[in-house]
């Protein structure tokens, strides 16, 4: 059996401030718990994807407190470079851990997924907050004139 290279983000369930965060492809995985602070991840995230449909290179930084991961999403035309870094702080040096080459399908859609399935889960206001909905909305409308386009 053939099977599609594609990402798969699964965001857990937070306590404390703290989210797990699985991300796989293939021949690769990560794991790591990400902190609500300085800024909320699972909203960046949800910017972050907007701005990769408009065509923008963006940035997210995943707070593991000190220790950093950085997800980059780099469009170019229907492509979608992603790369992760690590860092032993937000201003140190990021050091290259993962690259994938692909698609709506094989990046941005799985994210999304991700983050219209994260936002269902019941979720107290002390250990996280949800992701905002006007942005959520805005995202999930691109999403579907995409997929109606293909």
């Amino acid at each position: 059996m053939n099977s599609i290279r594609k990402i798969e983000l699964n965001l857990g369930h937070p306590k404390n401030g703290w989210l797990p965060v699985e991300l796989k492809s293939l021949d690769f995985e990560l794991n790591f718990r990400t902190s609500n602070i300085p800024e909320t991840p699972t909203d960046k995230l949800c910017e972050s994807l907007i701005l990769a449909l408009n065509g923008i290179a963006t940035e997210i930084c995943w707070d593991l407190e000190p220790k950093c991961y950085f997800f980059r999403l780099k469009p170019n035309g229907n492509k979608i470079h992603f790369i992760i870094l690590r860092s032993d702080g937000v201003t140190k040096k990021h050091n290259f851990i993962f690259e994938f080459k692909g698609d709506f399908n094989t990046v941005i859609l799985p994210m999304y997924r991700s983050l219209k399935k994260f936002n269902t889960i019941e979720i107290n206001k002390t250990d996280w907050e949800k992701i905002n909905l006007v942005k959520l909305n805005k995202l999930t409308k691109l999403v579907n004139h995409i997929k109606m386009k293909k």
